[in-house]
């Protein structure tokens, strides 16, 4: 597995950041625009369950990474081009998630983009650390300190409570969560324009050649 120790604070640190605060503006757009209504439920007590958490998505999240991009994606891109890589093990990514609660085309979708872009960052670093710190930030933003629901699973609040308003499943994702809002869809594809700039722009690998 890809986990190279080259940087590799720098490149935990910027993943988790990159992760924790792409999913607070989506949230935070959310709010303004009439999604959620929030209430703070944080109390003192709920520390070591949220550090629990923490940890538990950071394996969760890196477990995900590893299966995903860096098994699947990394075996099927040494022996076809590295797109079939992103293609496949973002179909695999999907499947797995398919039986979760609130599934719907807007979720697929999301669960679709936001493969393509740990794909991307797997495929421009040559490791695993952006794509699966990114992806534990994500989820320990979304569940634990935001309450929203996490991939369709909910009740995970721990600083903030977070009510979803009807009707308003562009800002909301309905059951599945906000990452299959547009809002959420469209941040995402904001951020893999930028992955892709500056992947080609410091490096001279493209998607479309096969990996060395």
């Amino acid at each position: 597995m890809p986990f190279k120790k080259e940087n590799f604070l720098k490149k935990v640190s910027v993943g988790y950041l990159t992760g924790f605060l792409s999913f607070a503006l989506i949230f935070v757009i959310s709010v303004l625009g009439g999604g959620f209504k929030i209430q703070s439920i944080w109390t003192s007590n709920n520390l070591p369950i949220l550090l629990l958490f923490c940890i538990g998505f950071l394996i969760q999240g890196t477990t995900e990474e590893i299966i995903c991009r860096g098994y699947i994606q990394g075996r099927i891109s040494q022996k076809m081009r590295i797109y079939w890589g992103i293609i496949i093990s973002t179909i695999f990514f999907i499947l797995a998630h398919i039986g979760n609660n609130g599934i719907s085309l807007a979720g697929v979708g999301g669960l679709l983009i936001f493969s393509v872009l740990t794909s991307l960052l797997r495929f421009y670093t040559g490791d695993l650390w952006l794509c699966s710190t990114l992806h534990a930030a994500w989820n320990f933003a979304e569940g634990p300190i935001f309450g929203t629901a996490v991939s369709g699973n909910s009740g995970m609040g721990l600083v903030f409570k977070s009510t979803s308003i009807p009707n308003h499943p562009l800002l909301t994702g309905n059951q599945f969560g906000i990452e299959a809002s547009l809002i959420s869809i469209l941040i995402q594809i904001m951020l893999i324009i930028v992955i892709i700039y500056l992947g080609q722009k410091h490096s001279r690998l493209s998607i479309f050649k096969k990996a060395a």
